[in-house]
């Protein structure tokens, strides 16, 4: 343990200072299984006396170098300490293992951001082993004992492979020695003549982490020049925020005005369109005559039917003479020559006479240069 506390040391010098991305406690774990054979260190024929064993690993890296790992061993067979100390038997014993994990790769090589396709990792702890064997007389020998700590040394030569690189094979020979307990009254020692070698091939499944894959991600450090830039694109975002504030506010003022605007004017009524009289005809007579010819007697019915379309409107009727004779006669003239317009419309075609006036003008010298125009009723309609 004091070896992986070093390692962890000289681990952590080797990793980004700015750290990892989304590491997290639940991140980095990994579950695996293993199948091997072991055998004693010394005192006996090591092929010979192989015994197949099957164990399951669970461990979590807390950086690309420094882990720790629980695997539970199952041991088959009766060869682990010689044929004299135990019955033939199909299970022989059971082991725990807490380890430390050290992957030399990347404390010395540096994580590069992902795992390499091959990687050398190295293992160490202590555990505890019960053993099922029992002699032919039905007891384990008096100077041996049925449970005993333990401790593992090993080596994982490792594949990285899969899309993620989320499956791990490996190859592991490993020493495992019985530090306390193989016999009674003995003290803690690492003694090979207590010793077992084994090999054992095995594979791990990397779970996916927060950061969206199955390993650590380095956080990389920035080039102080781009930040310089983010920092300068970030105050321009930020001045012009506030230029695009101080727009908005314009506008809304503007839109507040409009509103109060158009407000107003839906409350106001509408004025009425400026009035344009129609367009009539005059009616002309014949020198010294005030009678109404038939020809002129169509632009008086023309007068009588707008003023039936429309009610709202009145018709002022101004007669005219032409500059020859006597002022006075003239003067008549047109009064009768207005006159007669009138009781055209009051008596042929119904026109309400209070909506009619007529006055005669006099001459009209200064309207028309011929005299045959002077001779003249113009009709002027008003509301």
């Amino acid at each position: 343990m004091l070896a992986v506390a070093a390692s962890a040391m000289t681990a952590s010098a080797q990793e980004p200072k700015s750290g990892f991305a989304d590491a997290k406690f639940w991140d980095n774990w990994y579950l695996g299984a293993n199948l091997g054979a072991v055998s004693k260190a010394k005192h006996q024929a090591v092929l010979k006396n192989l015994n197949p064993q099957f164990g399951i690993r669970f461990g979590k890296w807390f950086t690309p170098s420094v882990g720790i790992a629980g695997e539970g061993r199952f041991l088959f067979g009766n060869k682990l300490y010689g044929r004299q100390l135990t019955d033939p038997s199909l299970f022989h014993a059971m082991e725990g293992n807490l380890l430390g994990t050290i992957n030399f790769s990347n404390a010395f090589g540096g994580y590069q951001g992902s795992p390499r396709p091959f990687e050398v990792i190295g293992l160490a702890g202590i555990g505890f082993l019960h053993n099922f064997g029992t002699t032919s007389k039905g007891q384990f020998p008096s100077n041996y004992q049925k449970n005993m700590l333990t401790s593992k040394f090993g080596l994982d030569l490792a594949w990285n492979f899969g899309s993620e690189k989320e499956w791990q094979f490996y190859v592991e020979p490993a020493l495992i020695y019985a530090i306390g307990g193989a016999k009674k009254f003995d003290k803690i020692q690492y003694n090979s003549n207590r010793a077992a070698v084994e090999l054992n091939v095995g594979i791990n499944y990397y779970f996916k982490t927060s950061n969206g894959t199955h390993h650590f991600l380095n956080i990389t450090e920035c080039d102080q020049r781009e930040i310089d830039a983010l920092n300068n694109t970030i105050n321009d975002l930020r001045n012009k925020n506030a230029a695009d504030q101080a727009k908005i506010a314009q506008l809304q003022a503007e839109i507040a005005r409009l509103t109060k605007a158009l407000r107003d004017c839906e409350n106001k009524p509408a004025p009425e369109p400026p009035f344009e009289a129609p367009t009539i005809p005059s009616v002309f007579y014949n020198v010294n005559k005030s009678l109404i010819t038939k020809q002129q007697a169509e632009n008086v019915a023309v007068a009588a039917q707008i003023l039936k379309n429309h009610p709202e409107l009145k018709l002022n009727i101004k007669g005219y003479a032409s500059p020859e004779g006597r002022a006075k006669k003239n003067q008549e003239l047109s009064v009768r020559r207005a006159n007669a317009v009138k009781d055209l419309l009051v008596k042929k075609y119904g026109i309400d006479e209070s909506r009619i006036t007529a006055e005669g003008c006099g001459t009209t010298k200064d309207k028309y240069e011929t005299y045959e125009n002077n001779r003249v009723a113009m009709l002027f309609f008003e509301k």
